[in-house]
């Protein structure tokens, strides 16, 4: 028979534990409510050596409520029989899990790789809000990971590159979480990246380059420097906006990349051009050394220009000269590299100036069309 225990309010996420004597025995009986199905679920204790080891009834009747007594607490605390033998961190829900992610990232993560994860983690939240709210990390599985590109790739309709750089910040996070216990496997890890479109890069000609100089010498001449850091350094933008006035030697006409401002973490020294030495010497004279080379206005300052600036003064200048949306301050790069690779510099040389990871990556730069190849073939090609 059941023997009534302790008035306890039922709560939503269990029933209170209870001795039932039955004929068969004593057992200690309670509902709890499981974590990954959501149903309560019945839990029993079988307490027949307990009966046995006392001489009367009432004693073995008073340790028996004891221990539901002792059950009940744990359980009004939040305690489950579920987590044992299990880490409780299989029980948190996604969206505090990304927080969490986000929360440790930022001490590792430089500023553009935490602006990535954190659009990623918030597109995650809200098509998980809509499709499978208060989920688990754990319960997160690879139907629904297939579920949530798809999303991207055909209901946003976003390109390849989109699509993999979703995969990729995707694997970060389950691989992060798989590492710290939150979840047993990684869903995403065996969906195959889409095919990238060949990389179109545009090569900005002598005369626009011509007309870019002059134009800036006449109206920003401090855009130019960063132009000319683009296209003769081979530093990239983002790199640049985190240069300090330190970093510069007008002496030994260098610049110094620091790891980490650095894409690929590898500190480096780039040349300066002479023309580029003359006007940074004038732009940073009497700046405290601590200064970022470039602040709001383009001129060195405590606090660095603000993102998208460079591009605000890129696509200005590129309406000014009605230059083609396909040329962007990123182009100049590019065209650094191949008019060096052109020019005659060897190509492990170009390499190392360019950060690359391989002469491989070096190489495609060349592979532009030269409008001057066929007068060249015509000139110097010997006859049949």
């Amino acid at each position: 028979m059941s023997v009534p225990q302790k008035s306890i309010q039922p709560s939503n996420k269990y029933l209170p534990a209870v001795l039932k004597e039955n004929a068969s025995g004593w057992i200690i009986e309670y509902y709890a409510l499981h974590p990954q199905n959501l149903v309560l679920q019945r839990k029993q204790i079988r307490i027949k050596r307990i009966k046995q080891r006392y001489r009367s009834i009432r004693e073995a009747r008073q340790h028996a409520f004891d221990v539901c007594e002792t059950i009940n607490q744990k359980l009004r605390g939040g305690w489950s029989p579920f987590f044992v033998g299990e880490d409780v961190r299989l029980y948190e829900k996604l969206s505090t899990v990304l927080n969490i992610f986000i929360a440790e990232s930022k001490k590792e993560k430089r500023e553009n790789t935490m602006r990535s994860y954190q659009s990623f983690v918030k597109m995650l939240k809200e098509w998980v809000s809509v499709n499978c709210k208060d989920i688990y990390v754990s319960l997160f599985n690879r139907p629904l990971a297939v579920r949530y590109l798809d999303y991207h790739y055909n209901e946003r309709g976003v390109s390849a590159t989109t699509y993999n750089n979703q995969l990729k910040m995707a694997n970060a996070f389950f691989n992060w979480a798989r590492e710290k216990c939150y979840c047993k496997e990684n869903p995403f890890e065996r969906i195959k990246p889409k095919k990238k479109q060949k990389k179109q890069r545009t090569i900005i000609p002598l005369d626009v380059r011509e007309k870019i100089k002059t134009y800036l010498l006449k109206n920003n001449p401090n855009f130019l420097n960063v132009c000319e850091l683009v296209f003769f350094s081979l530093i990239r933008p983002n790199e640049i906006k985190n240069l300090k006035v330190k970093d510069i030697d007008l002496y030994e006409k260098t610049v110094y990349v620091p790891s980490e401002i650095a894409k690929n973490h590898n500190a480096r020294v780039r040349a300066l051009s002479d023309e580029l030495v003359k006007r940074l010497s004038a732009m940073v004279r009497d700046v405290p050394s601590e200064y970022y080379l470039f602040g709001a206005n383009l001129t060195p300052a405590k606090i660095r220009i603000g993102n998208g600036r460079f591009g605000y003064h890129w696509r200005k200048l590129r309406t000014v000269l009605k230059l083609p949306s396909t040329m962007q301050l990123y182009s100049l790069r590019d065209t650094g590299i191949y008019e060096m690779l052109k020019s005659g510099i060897d190509n492990l040389t170009v390499m190392q100036h360019a950060d690359h990871s391989s002469l491989n990556v070096t190489t495609i730069y060349a592979n532009h069309i030269d409008k001057n190849l066929i007068e060249k073939i015509n000139q110097k090609a010997p006859k049949f």
